[in-house]
């Protein structure tokens, strides 16, 4: 089966895509044609995490076909001992706690303070003007807390359609692009989340 989702805004590349293989008997291949880089992260990601084989080719044009087997899965092993995570999400809505110089340094300030904390949380999302965070330029100070993060296991997601319309989908230096079919899964399935 082949499902074209070039042009398609976020998620619905991605609810197309589930739909597509809840359709799909056992052992079928579905194709995905998307043609934006957060599409194709997110169908990627999307795929691999429900436990099915993805791979992705480039096509001609700017299109990418994404060829997902039903059928088969991945082997992602789980980590038997315990977690240094929370079961909780940071979202993030803005670069900034507050106005100005004093809400950059807050930002700084109180993800800085995260890193502190025996349990870290186990995921942080960025939308609208967050993105920027993850976008920053390599000096900036934000830079060097969420690469610390990322270091330490927190996944960070930077939503798409917000990286795209502030221009910066090819800036992104820490984290993974997002969307929001992935973004309320994480907030409906977790404990919590903590809103900055």
């Amino acid at each position: 089966m082949k499902l074209d989702c070039c042009g398609l805004a976020c998620p619905e590349p991605v609810l197309q895509t589930k739909k597509a293989l809840e359709s799909l008997p056992h052992d079928a291949i579905l194709e995905v044609v998307v043609n934006s880089v957060a599409s194709k992260e997110n169908v990627l990601r999307f795929a691999q995490n429900a436990g099915y084989e993805a791979r992705s080719e480039e096509r001609e044009g700017g299109k990418t076909v994404i060829a997902i087997i039903k059928g088969f899965t991945c082997d992602i092993v789980e980590e038997a001992s315990e977690t240094p995570f929370l079961d909780k999400t940071l979202f993030l809505k803005s670069d900034k706690v507050g106005e100005g110089e004093l809400g950059a340094k807050l930002m700084v300030g109180f993800l800085k303070s995260t890193l502190e904390l025996p349990k870290l949380p186990k995921r942080i999302v960025c939308v609208n003007q967050a993105v920027l965070l993850t976008t920053a330029e390599e000096s900036a100070p934000i830079m060097e807390v969420l690469k610390a993060l990322e270091s330490n296991g927190v996944e960070i997601y930077s939503c798409g359609v917000c990286l795209e319309f502030f221009g910066v989908s090819d800036k992104l230096k820490v984290g993974k692009i997002g969307n929001a079919f992935g973004t309320i899964e994480m907030l409906f399935g977790g404990d919590g989340t903590i809103s900055l």
